[in-house]
């Protein structure tokens, strides 16, 4: 009853507007991680925003970004959620991935949604500190963690002594208080959490002091199904964009959709960030982090932007 009536007042303005879609109903699957980032897309479905635009969308939860590609290069899925730098390292390998549209964006200055941590109590003051120390990320080879080595390297953080150890984002907090590891590259609502009681505090906004509004989401469909149902696709692009703009107009109603999708006790979304969702595409910030994953050498050959902005997703470009 809350889910219908913090969304209520969108589908009285979907249901005024008249504006159906000429689709029938065209039955697909989306896959999502349960997660703030893709709270939008919970609400598109019980908003009534994917059958306004003609679609019956199954929402289908993954464990990590990995598994959803794997999925969706199965067929599991016909959407799927990246962050942009590991779908080009897999569009590389071979993998057919076209963005459809950008979903997330880190944010100009911090907070934001990532973070490199130490325990409150430790004598690391800065990423210089952590020179030849233990550091734990969720993937060895993601753009995650290419942005927290970056982010370290800027920081005056000498990486050539620096243990680099791959371990799930639940996990760390244990790691972190166990003295495990020295610092963890974490997302919300992990950071917030250890940030409210008090266990661990924060040396670097690792997105922010990499490459500030990095693209950190993205939509992305095969090019055959865009050969055989790019009026499908659309239908979803403008679905996701339309649940966007909704998430941004109210920020207190965004929060607790928030707290409703993910599970999350009300206290602690209301003292995250709220997510930086956006469906613009920046060419310059794009080709930065191309140019991050080439450099890191997780993408073998250099890039241009072009060749990852799609007929579907180049509307949305901004300069």
């Amino acid at each position: 009853m809350k889910t219908r009536l913090l969304v209520a007042a969108l589908v009285a303005t979907l249901m005024g507007a008249g504006s159906g879609s000429a689709l029938a109903a065209e039955k697909v699957k989306a896959g999502i991680l349960k997660m703030a980032a893709l709270t939008n897309l919970w609400v598109a479905k019980e908003a009534g925003i994917f059958a306004k635009n003609g679609l019956d969308v199954e929402l289908v939860e993954f464990r990590n970004g990995n598994e959803a590609i794997n999925a969706h290069r199965a067929g599991s899925v016909d959407f799927v959620l990246s962050i942009p730098g590991t779908a080009m390292t897999a569009t590389e390998r071979g993998f057919d991935l076209v963005l459809l549209t950008q979903n997330e964006a880190a944010k100009a200055q911090g907070p934001d949604a990532g973070s490199i941590m130490v325990l409150a109590d430790s004598p690391y003051n800065s990423l210089a500190d952590l020179a030849g120390k233990r550091i734990a990320v969720s993937a060895l080879h993601s753009q995650m963690s290419v942005a927290t080595q970056v982010a370290l390297t800027k920081g005056g953080a000498d990486m050539k002594d620096m243990q680099i150890m791959e371990m799930p984002l639940p996990s760390m907090g244990d790691a972190l208080k166990s003295k495990q590891v020295d610092a963890v590259a974490l997302l919300d609502p992990w950071v917030t959490q250890l940030q409210t009681t008090g266990v661990a505090r924060n040396l670097s906004w690792l997105y922010v002091d990499s490459i500030p509004e990095q693209p950190i989401g993205a939509w992305y469909a095969t090019s055959g199904f865009l050969a055989k149902k790019k009026d499908v696709a659309m239908a979803f692009v403008k679905s996701v964009q339309e649940a966007i703009d909704y998430m941004k107009a109210d920020e207190a109603r965004a929060r607790k959709n928030v707290a409703l999708f993910t599970g999350l006790d009300p206290k602690l979304t209301e003292a995250m960030p709220l997510n930086n969702w956006d469906y613009r595409i920046s060419p310059a910030r794009w080709q930065a982090t191309i140019d991050m994953m080439v450099k890191s050498g997780e993408l073998q050959q250099a890039h241009k932007v072009d060749e990852y902005i799609s007929d579907v997703s180049r509307q949305f470009v901004v300069q």
